[in-house]
């Protein structure tokens, strides 16, 4: 139903350009709003159009309207559901969709008090979350002008990002294939950067990151370049990364309130202290698989004194599973269009 339905929109665009202006308005609205982002498409639908409106060689005049659309109905969208959280607060599990998904607000008010003004801003790029940290922050009358401010910075570079990059990327495909093909060494170290950046406990870091290493790695492979060096690179990079903050957690000697590397005032690390206590070796494995905490485990396992030594096993299992499930979309679709 989903698929029909993005491809019903994206029909529309085929036949006329201009519907691609009130079309971004609409899906963006959409994919902001708390009644509809849970099961609306918008990330499918605005990827896809912007593709369409590559592939046709549209220009500036119709690119910059239909992003400043897509970032108003962001915007839009934020307000409205930060009207609804406002008024309903206490009431607002007994609205749906919030009484078929009852885990929501829960999960967005531990989101909400763990990053604060943060997480408005991250609202827009956080599938679990986007639909609730506007209702949350209403619910708590965050104070409007840094609401606002968020909302606005956030659905604006959302859309900047969602839109404008397919367009760079068909207009240039054939300059960056061949730069990849010809630079392997430059795209192992981007690789090895993002991996990295992807293990420090900042939510600002986790999304970005995550995407632009799939991404870049599966547009590598797709030019036709080498699996091995990007594979081994962002294995290197995530298991640096562990080492690096299990340094940190070990220096900290269990004062994290004022780290650098930890946004929340090191609330979360007890729980991943307790989860290490739980689970030993096997949650330093899969701490790559547990969102924006993986983190934390590298922290809490130098401040627990867990052996270097094992530590490190474990790091490189996990980081040599994480690098190839990234990477494997990538493979598939070269397997498929070889």
């Amino acid at each position: 139903m989903t698929d029909s339905f993005v491809d019903t929109v994206l029909s529309l665009v085929k036949q006329s350009e201009g519907w691609a202006i009130p079309i971004a308005f609409i899906v963006a609205l959409g994919e902001s709003l708390c009644f509809l982002s849970i099961v609306w498409p918008g990330w499918a639908i605005l990827t896809g159009l912007a593709f369409l409106l590559a592939a046709g060689g549209v220009g500036w005049p119709i690119l910059i309207p239909t992003i400043i659309a897509a970032g108003l109905g962001g915007v839009i969208g934020y307000a409205i559901s930060y009207w609804v959280g406002y008024h309903f607060k206490d009431r607002i599990e007994g609205i749906w969709p919030f009484t078929t998904h009852p885990g929501l607000i829960p999960r967005g008010e531990e989101f909400f008090n763990e990053h604060g003004l943060w997480s408005v801003f991250l609202g827009h790029f956080v599938g679990p979350v986007r639909a609730v940290i506007p209702v949350v922050a209403g619910m708590f009358a965050m104070p409007q002008i840094p609401f606002q401010i968020a909302n606005f910075a956030s659905a604006f570079i959302w859309a900047v990002w969602v839109i404008l990059w397919p367009v760079l990327f068909v207009n240039n495909q054939d300059a960056i294939f061949a730069f990849m093909r010809e630079n392997e060494a430059i795209v192992a170290l981007i690789m090895f950067a993002l991996a990295f950046a992807n293990g420090v406990a900042l939510p600002m870091l986790f999304v970005p990151t995550l995407l632009l290493f799939a991404f870049v790695g599966g547009v590598h492979l797709y030019a036709d370049g080498g699996f091995w060096p990007i594979f081994i690179a962002g294995a290197i990079g995530a298991v640096c990364a562990d080492l690096f903050f299990y340094r940190e957690g070990a220096k900290a000697n269990g004062r994290f309130a004022d780290a650098w590397f930890v946004n929340d005032h090191g609330k979360g690390i007890p729980p991943a202290r307790e989860t290490l206590r739980a689970s030993g070796l096997v949650a330093v494995v899969t701490s790559k698989v547990t969102g924006m905490r993986r983190a934390l485990i590298p922290i809490a396992a130098g401040a627990e004194g867990l052996p270097i030594a094992t530590f490190a096993a474990a790091s490189v299992i996990g980081a040599i599973i994480w690098s190839g499930v990234l990477l494997l979309p990538g493979i598939i679709v070269r397997a498929l269009t070889a």
